[in-house]
């Protein structure tokens, strides 16, 4: 999984249309064929329903207006408006059926797509740009809504209405149906070019939009605001967000043009059939092949023509943009997640808490991270990993969780090998407390309860006093409800590093990760966080990695790595008395400290 690559292309390209990828997009609306078919039936009702208004116009013209027959003319206009009552009642229920069979498409994929990502690596989360992910998954899957709700939906109704428009046509006078198709080919290939041009500004558009939310996500997030602040960037960041913003805003403009001499055309072009319609109706008219009625009807039944005409040549460029957006996310679904349950994979069972590293190699791509790691911990010891920043040490914490897997070697607790348990129990038995305590926006209770749902409140207090954060949380206006804020932001960094301890007492993990949980507190806060670990680690078996080499001195073990390999292994004092790596560091440290003091 680690050498996988994530680098996706941004740029608006036409996908590449095979039946497997048509078969794929139709599977989102198999669920739903029943629904499909009543939509349907309902579209070709409407599209018939709506010729009757117009076809009783004709008889109200020629036989009930010059008969004087109010009777007859009552009934034809009663029945006029029955029909577009019950036109409308039908769309009505279309629309409920359409809008209804879209959400639940967006609300499947929008759910798989989500599932797919929780459980792809860390590899595509350290590389995929930023916003990105949101992107896809709302604003690309809502996208997909409108293939349903205005593509699938317009193409259907307009081949219907234009199916039984032509009909009615032909079916009244041949020859001005003739003459009333004569304007329609002017209106396709100019509608084509326009929206095909309009597609362009809009994928340029749509990129510029995605580079001015980053931007905005970037420097007015909780970290990147405090950042732009503190290097007064300001008036730089301002300057970038105007920029961006005005290019979006004269592609937008451009979009909005775009076609604008093309519409003045087709309105050109509207108005001049219906003039085409009554001179050839008024020559037929002469020779009593027409009446006025089937010349009035004619004009009227124009404009159910050149619609569906205008909305079909644009349909290509509506569902190549559709297309682009499931390419998208299926571009995110077909990434097979490398780390993963093996088929018969079993339960993790802890009798003891041996871990044992067995020849452990781990590229990340072309590099080499860790070179033939050989540990073992014993049941309940604590291992301290120290060394220079790069050596690989939360790497090696990070192949014993399974967000990696080793490129060879094994790595095995109590006898079992990890890739052939279930990644559930697995991390379920393994606590990672890291320098960078992230914490929900919500109330500390909340954040609490995410190690175990199911802790009382009993247990709760009792894990908050463990970890010497009980009495600083009562000393708040709302306790355990206080809101802490965006990743915590309301509290200290001893603070909720304290809080992150004590819900991992909740969770009870055999097994603990200690990654520079101390390295960012100042003196006080070190001294109530480290009493808080020493509580976490009792009966546990523990890796510890820290820079401070005094909160490690008491190790069971320690192992200093360089480079990805191990290059010293011991107690404390023996590492001392070796005058090696581990005592340069110390003796470096320790000088610091004096030279502080």
């Amino acid at each position: 999984m680690a050498r996988m690559r994530f680098d996706f292309d941004q740029t608006t390209k036409k996908p590449e249309l095979t039946l497997g990828f048509i078969r794929r997009i139709l599977n989102y609306f198999k669920p739903h064929t029943l629904k499909l078919i009543l939509v349907i039936f309902l579209i070709l009702a409407t599209s018939t329903l709506g010729l009757v208004p117009s076809l009783l116009l004709q008889k109200i013209v020629d036989v009930a207006l010059p008969k004087h027959n109010l009777t007859q003319l009552s009934i034809l206009v009663g029945l006029s408006i029955s029909a577009t009552i019950l036109l409308n009642l039908l769309q009505v229920a279309q629309g409920y059926l359409s809008t209804w069979i879209a959400k639940n498409i967006t609300l499947t994929m929008k759910n798989n797509l989500y599932r797919q990502l929780s459980f792809l690596p860390q590899s595509f989360f350290t590389t995929v740009k930023e916003g990105e992910i949101l992107t896809r998954l709302t604003s690309d899957v809502d996208g997909i809504q409108q293939v349903f709700q205005t593509t699938f939906i317009n193409a259907l109704s307009s081949i219907f209405i234009l199916a039984t428009t032509l009909f009615a046509l032909f079916s009244m006078n041949p020859i001005l149906a003739v003459v009333a198709l004569v304007t329609v080919p002017l209106f396709i290939l100019p509608t084509r070019k326009v929206g095909k041009r309009r597609w362009q500004i809009a994928s340029a558009s749509q990129q510029a939009l995605s580079k001015l939310n980053q931007h905005t996500q970037e420097t007015l997030s909780t970290s990147g605001s405090t950042l732009m602040k503190l290097f007064t960037k300001e008036e730089e960041a301002f300057a970038t967000f105007n920029k961006i913003n005005q290019e979006v805003t004269a592609l937008q403009i451009k979009e909005s043009l775009a076609g604008r001499w093309f519409r003045m055309a087709m309105s050109v072009l509207m108005a001049i059939g219906p003039m085409l319609i009554y001179l050839v109706g008024g020559f037929l008219l002469t020779r009593g092949q027409l009446t006025i009625g089937g010349i009035i009807t004619f004009a009227s039944l124009l404009g159910r023509l050149y619609n569906p005409v205008t909305q079909l040549s644009n349909i290509q460029v509506d569902l190549l943009r559709s297309f682009a957006l499931f390419e998208r996310i299926f571009e995110y679904m077909d990434i097979t997640p490398a780390i993963q349950n093996k088929p018969n994979a079993k339960k993790l069972v802890i009798d003891r808490g041996e871990v044992v590293f067995s020849d452990v190699n781990f590229h990340y791509e072309e590099n080499e991270v860790l070179k033939t790691i050989n540990l073992k911990i014993l049941p309940g010891e604590t291992l301290a990993l120290v060394g220079p920043s790069g050596a690989g040490k939360s790497t090696l914490t990070h192949l014993l969780t399974r967000l990696y897997d080793p490129t060879s070697g094994t790595v095995t607790i109590d006898n079992q090998n990890i890739k052939e348990i279930t990644l559930t129990s697995l991390r379920q038995n393994i606590g990672v407390v890291s320098q960078e305590t992230f914490l929900f926006n919500g109330t500390i209770y909340d954040n609490l309860l995410y190690a175990n749902e199911n802790a009382s409140k009993i247990e709760l207090i009792a894990a908050t006093k463990a970890a010497y954060i009980h009495d600083f949380i009562m000393t708040l206006p709302n306790g355990y409800d206080t809101v802490v804020g965006n990743r915590g932001i309301k509290l200290s960094g001893g603070e909720k590093q304290r809080i992150a301890i004590a819900r991992m007492i909740l969770k009870n993990p055999q097994i603990l990760i200690l990654d520079e949980a101390t390295s960012a507190l100042d003196a006080i806060s070190e001294y109530y966080v480290q009493k808080a670990m020493d509580n976490l680690m009792q009966n546990r078996t523990s890796i510890v990695i820290a820079h401070r080499l005094s909160t490690i001195a008491n190790a069971d073990q320690i192992a200093v790595m360089e480079h990805g390999e191990i290059v010293e292994q011991g107690k404390h004092a023996q590492l001392i008395e070796k005058d090696g790596l581990y005592a340069r560091l110390y003796q470096t440290q320790f000088k610091n400290t004096e030279a502080a003091a």
